[in-house]
């Protein structure tokens, strides 16, 4: 790869499962990561015409709006082959469920999605690679961002011997190097030098950055925007009933002036709040993302159903957990979204996800919230397990709240704080003095 096919010259790489000039032979397979964007778009053009490799284009549905029979011939006018799986329910089971567990955002700000669907990408990737015996595994990641490191661990985590080729990063493309190659290859990308955001789509979460977002001064891009409808033009008003069962939705209620409708297939009831609750104004967040390399990074987030989901998650949690297992877990949770967003997966995030799994056997009950044109709250809450005054007090109940308990309780427990107070005066004054 000492070539300057991109009109640039790339160098060896340091990393010994780098996919370096000395490994390449004419005709060799590469299994390519293909979104039909422009980065993965113009890695076939390189492999196939500057590599004389063989390419199979994969791309994986993960709940992202697109045509794929127009992916997949794109992909093979470009020379590659095409190969699809609809891999929406693992997505679910495998990553977002645990996401839900673990309230998974960003510094507490937009949900995770981007960094969730890397992980099923590659293990669709790895599956494929060994039934056909491939032993180079290519990716569009760039050298700028979270995702180079997200793709080459997942995958030489899962598959030993694996060679990585990741072009755009070689070769030291930025985006408008991209755009011009595209254009002198006769490459068919939506990215232009007037719109040259960079978008990744999955059913939970929608992240737009590049080009002007680079620059923090630059306003919104509301063109850039497809979930979320900003007022004026956000629909009315709506609600929306999510049930939990071992802290996982299971039933969902979406209803307004016109009906409602109750969804009980979790993938289509996700798919489907993001346009209700986005058509309202629901789920944007514009945010600063920390880079591998420490430098920050403006992003947009649409996520509707996401936003919607933990916050419901961890209400219903908050009523139902003790205040010992919320802060350990709440510490858990920066751990494991730590692990999700550097790409660097420790183990211990399989021992997190154990203890989501126990802490998450009482988070049960119905939370509905209320949504209007952009705003939103939580209208009622029904725990199964709550630890609130009506779930333990209320109603019929044998237990009742003994007031006379209180002044004893403050004697007893807070009597060494008043001690220690006392204490604290009495060795002041002597170092005073």
């Amino acid at each position: 790869m000492d070539s300057s096919f991109f009109g640039v010259a790339s160098k060896p790489s340091l990393a010994h499962y780098v996919l370096n000039t000395g490994d390449i032979t004419d005709g060799m397979a590469y299994l390519l990561l293909y979104s039909g964007g422009l980065d993965t778009s113009c890695c076939i053009k390189y492999i196939h015409d500057e590599l004389n490799g063989t390419v199979f284009a994969l791309t994986c549905d993960v709940g992202q709006v697109e045509n794929f029979d127009e992916i997949g011939t794109k992909a093979v006018n470009l020379g590659a082959e095409y190969i699809f799986k609809d891999v929406k329910s693992d997505f679910y089971t495998k990553y977002i469920s645990k996401a839900i567990r673990l309230n998974a955002c960003y510094f507490d700000g937009h949900p995770l999605a981007s960094s969730l669907s890397r992980q099923i990408v590659s293990d669709c990737a790895v599956e494929i690679a060994k039934q056909k015996n491939l032993t180079v595994i290519a990716h569009g990641a760039t050298g700028r961002g979270n995702d180079s490191f997200r793709f080459d661990n997942a995958i030489l985590s899962r598959l030993e011997g694996v060679k990585i080729l990741a072009p755009i990063r070689n070769n030291q493309l930025d985006r408008d190097g991209e755009i011009a190659f595209a254009q002198k290859h006769n490459i068919p990308v939506s990215a232009t030098r007037e719109s040259p955001y960079s978008v990744d789509e999955n059913m939970w979460g929608r992240e737009i950055e590049a080009g002007p977002l680079d620059d923090l001064s630059f306003p919104l891009p509301c063109e850039a925007l497809a979930w979320v409808k900003l007022p004026p033009l956000a629909s009315g008003e709506g609600r929306v009933s999510i049930e939990f069962e071992a802290g996982l939705p299971v039933r969902f209620e979406l209803g307004d002036e016109s009906g409602t409708a109750e969804v009980t297939n979790v993938v289509q009831a996700i798919m489907t709040l993001n346009t209700f609750a986005g058509e309202r104004g629901i789920g944007l967040h514009d945010h600063l993302e920390e880079r591998a390399s420490g430098v920050k990074v403006r992003e947009i987030h649409e996520s509707p159903a996401a936003t919607l989901i933990i916050r419901a998650h961890k209400m219903l949690e908050h009523a139902s957990l003790t205040p010992i297992e919320l802060s350990t877990k709440r510490y858990l949770e920066t751990r494991w979204v730590q692990s999700m967003v550097s790409g660097r997966v420790d183990p211990v995030v399989y021992c997190i996800d154990e203890f989501a799994n126990v802490a998450s056997r009482r988070v049960a009950g119905v939370v509905t919230f209320r949504i209007t044109a952009g705003h939103w709250f939580i209208e009622s809450m029904k725990p199964v397990y709550g630890l609130d005054y009506q779930s333990m007090y209320g109603g019929d109940k044998d237990v009742r709240y003994d007031q006379e308990l209180v002044a004893p309780a403050i004697d007893l427990m807070d009597g060494p704080m008043r001690q220690a107070l006392r204490n604290h005066r009495m060795a002041s004054s002597v170092i005073r003095d």
